[in-house]
């Protein structure tokens, strides 16, 4: 298996994870709970009993390793100080009289004699359990340094490991014998003790423990899990319906009724979708310029007052509307009008225009950014080509065909609030503006007209067709434009 397969793997985990939180957190977070809850009391309770129980065991197991090796030492001093073989024969039954007695944990006890062979020390078996030795001396080098150097009848203590899986303890006594303040050391008893018979019972209370756990735990489980079941199904709901609403679907409502927090969070829920639904009607008749600036300000009181910005102005005003308007009937002129105020609000939209507002059967946007002035070129002429394809299909369908003119300028305005306090605002205003409100009522149907010095800085971009000279109400001098060729006008 590759790296990329183990990390997809790993994704897709953290994915199924990430949806069964999603889908039943609350759930989990409560088994969870219960089960830390008594996992962590069974722990507790646990570790005290068994402490205070393994405590108990081993002194009392070790009480009785303590005296009985004791006992041995004492019994084979003799023995070995005499060396007759009455003596050690009344050694070999006592060893055999414990072997029979069948002490819990003891698994073995030899008797070790010192002998001095080949001028070195040595322990050489006696007696034990275990009658046939494969070594007749003691070979725990360890030990054997202990036990020489011992002055003491100090019991010595070690971990062993018999036939590589029974663990267990040794535990050696010296024999030793007092002479006229000497201390001869004449021998060694081993007793082997075997550890499950302290530490069996105690994984015995473990092992309960551990049942008697995962008992309670699955009825805790069962009883968490039904009762989350009938606490989160509101609240799984409630989610639901929020990610219809994060997607737009603002026609649903909650049906919830629960006398706690879930059944008021409902009702607050369903004002909240009562509120997004006037207020998506609402955006409906605010320019997006106007959103944008109270999102920005929602901490701050809204104050009259603007600032200079530089921005690319597009006016659209549909052609021949008066005489229609007086041939049609009202609804009529607002489907017609509603058409292509429609159709051109999309374009602009795509052009990352803004639209600033609806005048009649006019259409004020503005772009801003280092490409404005392209931005709203490639909408107007996008908006021409787009109404020319439509009007073909209109004729074709008998229904009303319109034209427009379209004007654009780009230069500084006043941007921001206007009005009055209790009723404003927010737009452009400024000659920039106006110039482009001028170019629009000059422009025929069909037509783009634009500035002169604007499509000069464009580097002939757009192929053009100049025009005479305009006066323009508001400007002293005439003004030089360009009407813009797009393919609907070609010749």
């Amino acid at each position: 298996m590759g790296i990329l397969s183990i990390k997809n793997k790993i994704t897709e985990l953290k994915n199924r994870l990430y949806i069964l939180l999603k889908n039943g957190g609350i759930k989990l977070k409560l088994i969870g709970f219960t089960i830390a809850i008594i996992i962590t009391t069974v722990v507790i309770l646990s570790s005290i009993i068994i402490k205070l129980m393994t405590d108990s065991i081993e002194k009392k197991s070790f009480d009785v390793v303590n005296s009985s090796i004791t006992h041995i030492a004492n019994f084979s001093r003799q023995a070995l100080l005499e060396r007759t073989y009455e003596n050690k024969l009344n050694l070999s039954e006592l060893v055999k009289k414990i072997e029979q007695s069948k002490i819990d944990g003891f698994l073995d006890i030899s008797i070790y004699q010192r002998q001095k062979i080949e001028n070195t020390n040595k322990f050489t078996y006696l007696t034990g359990f275990k009658k046939n030795k494969e070594a007749i001396y003691l070979s725990d080098e360890e030990l054997h340094k202990q036990l020489t150097s011992a002055n003491s009848e100090s019991i010595l203590k070690k971990d062993i490991l018999i036939n590589n899986n029974t663990k267990a303890y040794q535990f050696t006594r010296p024999i030793l014998y007092t002479f006229k303040e000497q201390t001869i050391l004449l021998g060694a008893v081993v007793l082997k003790y075997d550890k499950e018979a302290i530490y069996g019972i105690i994984n015995k209370v473990i092992n309960i423990s551990i049942l008697t756990a995962l008992i309670f735990i699955f009825i805790a489980t069962m009883i968490v899990y039904f009762f989350g079941l009938k606490f989160t199904r509101p609240i799984l709901e409630i989610t639901a319906a929020a990610n219809k609403v994060s997607k737009g679907d603002l026609n649903l409502e909650l049906n919830i009724n629960t006398a706690d927090e879930i059944g008021v969070l409902s009702e607050q829920f369903n004002t909240m979708i009562n509120g997004l639904r006037e207020r998506n009607h609402m955006q409906k008749f605010v320019s997006g310029s106007t959103i944008s600036m109270i999102q920005e300000d929602t901490k701050q009181e809204l104050l009259l007052g603007g600032e200079y910005r530089t921005q690319t102005f597009l006016f659209s005003d549909i052609r021949g509307f008066t005489q229609m308007s007086e041939e049609k009937t009202p609804s009529e002129v607002v489907e017609i009008v509603n058409f292509y105020l429609n159709l051109q609000a999309e374009i602009i939209k795509k052009n990352n225009g803004d639209i600033d507002k609806f005048i009649g059967d006019e259409v004020m946007a503005s772009f801003t950014g280092d490409n404005s002035l392209e931005d709203a070129i490639n909408a107007a002429i996008e908006i021409q080509n787009s109404i020319s394809k439509q009007n073909i299909y209109r004729k074709e369908q008998k229904h009303t065909i319109c034209n427009v003119g379209i004007g654009i300028n780009k230069g500084e305005a006043i941007v921001g609030n206007v009005g009055a306090h209790e009723r404003m605002d927010f737009t452009s205003m400024g000659s920039a503006v106006n110039l482009a409100a001028r170019l629009c009522s000059h422009a025929k149907a069909n037509e783009i007209l634009v500035e002169n010095t604007l499509i000069e800085k464009l580097d002939n971009k757009y192929k053009t067709n100049p025009i005479e000279p305009l006066k323009v109400k508001g400007f002293s001098q005439a003004i030089k434009v360009s009407s813009i060729v797009f393919k609907e006008n070609m010749p």
